[in-house]
């Protein structure tokens, strides 16, 4: 399966809530060393590696099925960050992290937690919808508009959901999985409480 299927149907699973620089990132394939710059000191340090973790783990935990830390997603942000993503959104992930570390998150409560991502969250909405209405004046004006890095949060996201839902535990056991598919049936039901297909 090439690259932009399979972001294609990742994006539809996900129900096409991809940014556009995420989109970018997988359909421009990865960069070479000679042009890679970066924001962001890679690897990540130990601490570093852990509060990524706890976050996607925050976002998807474990309970009957898989959690983000057993499908490795954390490495897979890093991992990804580091070889797809421009400067800029480098640099707004490391602001966010920056955030969190000041916020000491790995030694706050599971409640407190969940309320810092929650401010978070509405943080990168409020920031994309002016983002949205800067770049509106900008073209309507006629003047280039300089795109900032995507919201930690809303990036933090997309990259938790992307690489759980392409890992082997989360398209086995989190989605409904055939490993040699048969005929393809274009319209079936679906049972009470049956699993998305994974792709």
């Amino acid at each position: 399966m090439k690259r932009r299927d399979a972001l294609g149907r990742v994006a539809l699973l996900m129900g096409g809530t991809l940014s556009a620089p995420t989109m970018l990132a997988f359909l421009e394939g990865c960069k070479s060393s000679t042009e890679s710059s970066s924001a962001i000191t890679f690897p990540f340090s130990a601490d570093r590696k852990a509060l990524v973790s706890e976050v996607a783990e925050i976002i998807i935990p474990k309970t009957d099925t898989p959690g983000a830390k057993d499908a490795k997603v954390g490495e897979f942000i890093e991992k990804i960050l580091k070889d797809c993503y421009e400067a800029k959104d480098q640099e707004s992930f490391n602001k966010g992290l920056s955030e969190l570390e000041k916020k000491d998150f790995l030694k706050a409560s599971p409640e407190e937690q969940t309320k810092v991502l929650k401010e978070m969250e509405a943080a990168a909405k409020d920031e994309l919808a002016k983002a949205g209405e800067e770049k509106k004046k900008y073209t309507e004006a006629g003047k280039e508009y300089s795109d900032a890095g995507v919201p930690f949060f809303r990036l933090m996201k997309e990259l938790t959901l992307l690489g759980y839902f392409t890992s082997e535990p989360g398209a086995t056991q989190a989605l409904e999985y055939v490993a040699v598919p048969g005929r393809y049936d274009g319209c079936i039901d679906l049972k009470p409480g049956q699993k998305n297909w994974a792709m």
